[in-house]
């Protein structure tokens, strides 16, 4: 059973698909360096995406109030709008949501993309029984600059999430109390990745759940997300 059910409303609902891991900056690393991180690669393909079918344009003149006169849309008027005020933008995502009852959708900026012109705005649904069109908003961040969000580009990511197992959590924090040979492992785990890292390699001992002499230390809870989006709909 999928853990979320999405429902078109209309020919221009937004688009989703799973979280692609690459990023035009890691690209542009010596060698593709960034994607060697596995924490950050990981973290690339948590959720999917949101997209418009269509270009929406927008300029802001820096006003913060209740009113929605502050920011102009130039282009893609029938999906986009400004009722929220406060510098906003909000979208007819034309999706609605459905999921079990300990299920809640959170609404999370895109993962190590750092768009600069806007933000989107997270936010917390409960989808097991919120009827209406899926809420999507983003924070305009640049005065009196035109800004376009291509069809196609993602504009948020969404991730279903349990706020059941989170809402009496807590974190404990205590002294570390370091065993005996705690330094001395930690010196050798150092030097050993100093010298590799010299010869411009990697070691992939996190990766790999390994110390530097190739032993276990555990095990990732996943390695590699396989989400999908899978598409009854007739067009």
């Amino acid at each position: 059973m999928p853990i979320l059910n999405a429902y078109k409303t209309n020919p221009n609902a937004f688009d989703l698909a799973p979280l692609p891991v690459d990023r035009e900056w890691m690209d542009k690393t010596p060698d593709k360096h960034a994607y060697r991180c596995f924490p950050v690669t990981l973290a690339n393909t948590i959720g999917w995406t949101v997209s418009a079918k269509e270009d929406i344009s927008f300029v802001w003149d820096g006003i913060i109030d209740t009113t929605d006169s502050h920011v102009k849309i130039l282009k893609g008027n029938n999906i986009a709008y400004t009722g929220r005020g406060q510098g906003t933008v909000s979208f007819n995502t034309g999706l609605i949501f459905r999921s079990e009852k300990d299920i809640s959708l959170i609404v999370l900026p895109l993962p190590n993309y750092f768009i600069t012109d806007f933000v989107p705005m997270s936010s917390v649904i409960s989808t097991s029984f919120y009827p209406h069109d899926f809420p999507l908003a983003i924070r305009v961040l640049k005065q009196d600059k035109e800004i376009t969000i291509n069809a196609g580009d993602p504009i948020a990511v969404i991730l279903p999430i349990s706020l059941s197992r989170l809402k009496e959590e807590s974190i404990v924090v205590e002294n570390f109390v370091a065993p005996e040979d705690y330094n001395k492992k930690t010196k050798s785990y150092g030097d050993a990745a100093q010298e590799i890292n010299k010869l411009g390699k990697f070691t992939d001992w996190y990766r790999n759940a390994v110390d530097e002499n190739g032993n276990s230390v555990g095990e990732h809870e996943v390695k590699a997300l396989k989400l999908k989006v899978i598409d009854k709909t007739l067009g």
